[in-house]
């Protein structure tokens, strides 16, 4: 009970500081951040299993917004070749982006 007060209080304080920042840092590297502080914090095996999980559910999440940027990047949109050429580029890359990220979480799921 004492150490999931402490792992809660550590995320608030670390979520303070991130966004109360005087410095711009970009979403991905505050979102790594923040997983790093989860992962390090978590000591008992109950706080690594919630850690699991979270980062579970957030691959997942993940994994179907590439999936759903996928099936938008091949479907056609009509009006001009470029313009739809173009959109269907910034999916697939999207899609790709969250792919990657999902292999991360991977990777952090199989070293917790």
């Amino acid at each position: 009970m004492k150490s999931t007060r402490i792992l809660t209080s550590l995320f608030l304080l670390a979520f303070f500081l991130v966004s109360n920042s005087n410095f711009a840092i970009s979403e991905e590297t505050e979102q790594k951040l923040m997983e790093k502080a989860l992962i390090e914090s978590a000591v008992t095996k109950e706080q690594k299993t919630a850690v699991a999980n979270y980062l579970r559910a957030v691959s997942a999440q993940k994994a179907a917004r590439a999936e759903e940027l996928r099936e938008l990047s091949k479907r056609s949109t009509g009006g001009k070749f470029l313009a739809s050429k173009a959109q269907s580029d910034r999916y697939r890359k999207q899609a790709e982006a969250l792919e990657r990220e999902v292999e991360r979480y991977q990777i952090l799921l199989n070293e917790l």
